[in-house]
């Protein structure tokens, strides 16, 4: 069993003092690309072209600069437009909001028809960015709109009358783009809310379309140099508006472009590209439109913003650029290199504190973490849990299936234990052999006995079919102890009251889950626990 004794803090510090060595190694990576040769000889180059060409430099910092000022201007562009966006969004799931609330007001359903249409639609046609506005019924048939009350067009095959349909859930949903029915097929969008009836039940949708035409006239409105564009795009890829227009011989395939995925996958960014419609290289600042599927992209061409730095560029000559280039790639070379070794000190570091057979943490990570989180347990109003997991007469079943069998057993129980402790602050190590600890920060009596039943059943009920094809089934016993400022005298205390609880699991049959109890600062000192076997 698992009984940490106090001289073990002095391994804890020795593993602690060789690992120091690699958190410093972040730090001596400049001092070691210094002594490089291919560095040394690169910046050596470089040094010497920057000395006999500082005109070049002064052409290279203008150049940045302008870019930079293009990228500001686009994020401000972008911003301003995300901001129209997102209130004319706001301003019509209110009114979609406050025409559900009026349908189901009694007396509304009691008026006129005439009356409650005049009531529910007559101002429609005063909002700039609603150019309709209607209800259906659980069928798909328009109930009552802006349009008119008389006319029922089948809205049953729009894809925001199936959403709604088929989820109660969904909330304000944003439709593909459109041709209406009821406006000689003028392309819109429609921002859509269920209706519900009493029980409950589907009782229809409420929706507000709005026009093309107003995401055209907000480009229209801005002015990102000759060659540059902007536009809405939707993240599968659906071009809602773009100034200038694209042209019905190029059609505008951003869908199609490499980098559009970066603009799905990310909230903003900025990225130097050429345009997958018409092949201009442009400065892309996107920024997506909050609770809903737009993109707004902003991109004025590289030509237009570094027209000035051209002029400048053929005046200094040739050699200027070459030393732009020459500057840039040795940068770059030093970057990837800092990375690799990055990269190569973590992998070392996941090494040195992971268990090879299960992908645990191994001992040494363990230790650490119980001593980091002790103390700050003595230095926060919190708590602390530790469970102990062992398994159900292991010797046994090594005996009976064989060791190679009882590897993938072990595999199995560390997957159980890993799919439990799941939070960034837990952490599930392998102790040895079949036992294993997990560390439960700021996690309660209720909370630790919770996880570790739902290990201990995890473990119990794996099927050969459901888990891992061919694995005996095999039992574990888990015992808990939850740790406050109040209570355990020292970090030993609280882990020999697990180990205590494990024996106690055991002793009282195994595949059970046992809590430590242990009075408010309790005795540092605990007889040790009679040893068990499995």
């Amino acid at each position: 069993m698992i009984c940490p004794k106090k001289k073990q803090t002095r391994g804890l510090r020795l593993a602690q003092d060789h690992v120091m060595p690699l958190r410093s190694s972040a730090h001596r990576l400049a001092t070691l690309a210094g002594h490089h040769p291919f560095v040394v000889g690169a910046l050596g180059t470089l040094l010497t072209l920057v000395v006999l060409s500082i005109s070049v430099l002064t052409l290279w910092a203008d150049r940045e600069t302008a870019i930079e000022h293009a990228h500001d201007m686009s994020k401000n562009v972008a911003a301003v437009l995300v901001s129209h966006i997102s209130r004319t969004v706001e301003s019509a799931d209110q009114s979609l909001r406050m025409l559900i609330a009026t349908l189901d007001k009694p007396g509304m359903r009691a008026l006129d028809t005439e009356v409650r249409h005049d009531l529910l639609f007559g101002q429609t046609a005063s909002a700039r960015y609603v150019t309709g506005m209607g209800v259906t019924d659980d069928k798909g048939q328009l109930a009552d709109g802006c349009c008119s009350a008389t006319h029922r067009w089948d809205f049953s095959d729009r894809d925001y009358f199936k959403v709604h349909r088929d989820s109660a859930n969904v909330g304000l949903y944003v439709s593909a783009v459109y041709r209406a029915r009821s406006r000689a097929g003028v392309e819109a969008i429609a921002l859509s809310r269920r209706i519900n009836r009493p029980d409950g039940t589907f009782g229809g949708t409420a929706l507000v379309a709005i026009d093309l035409e107003y995401f055209r006239q907000l480009l229209d409105k801005l002015d990102v140099g000759p060659h540059g564009i902007t536009a809405i795009v939707r993240v599968d890829g659906t071009l809602v508006a773009r100034n200038p227009p694209p042209s019905a011989a190029r059609a505008f395939t951003l869908s199609k472009s490499q980098v559009f995925p970066r603009m799905v996958n990310q909230e903003s960014g900025f990225y130097v590209a050429p345009s997958a419609s018409d092949g201009v290289l442009r400065l892309y600042t996107f920024q997506r439109v909050p609770g809903t599927p737009f993109i707004a992209v902003v991109a004025p061409a590289m030509t237009d913003a570094l027209a000035a730095w051209r002029r400048l560029s053929w005046v200094v000559g040739l050699s200027s650029l070459s030393v732009s280039l020459a500057f840039c790639g040795g940068v770059w070379l030093l970057a990837f290199a800092l990375r690799g070794r990055v990269q190569a000190e973590h992998h070392l570091r996941e090494l040195t504190q992971t268990d090879p057979l299960t992908g645990l943490k191994n001992r040494r990570a363990l230790d650490v973490t119980l001593e980091n989180e002790w103390d700050r347990l003595q230095r926060r109003d919190s708590c602390l849990s530790i469970l102990f997991v062992d398994a159900d007469n292991f010797k046994r079943y090594n005996d009976a299936h064989g060791h190679a069998q009882g590897d993938i057993a072990l595999q199995h129980l560390a997957n159980c234990i890993a799919k439990h402790a799941r939070r960034r602050s837990d952490l599930a190590a392998r102790y040895g052999g079949e036992e294993f600890v997990v560390v439960l920060p700021d996690t309660d009596e209720a909370g630790a006995m919770q996880i570790a039943e739902a290990i201990r059943a995890e473990v119990e009920g794996s099927s050969a079919t459901q888990r891992s094809p061919g694995l005996a089934p095999f039992t574990v016993s888990v015992g808990c102890a939850t740790a406050r400022q109040s209570s355990f005298a020292s970090l030993d205390a609280l882990t020999r009251a697990a180990d205590v609880a494990l024996y106690e699991a055991k002793r009282s049959g195994r595949n059970r889950v046992t809590c430590a109890s242990v009075e408010p600062r309790a005795q540092t000192d605990h007889p040790e626990p009679p040893a068990h076997v499995g």
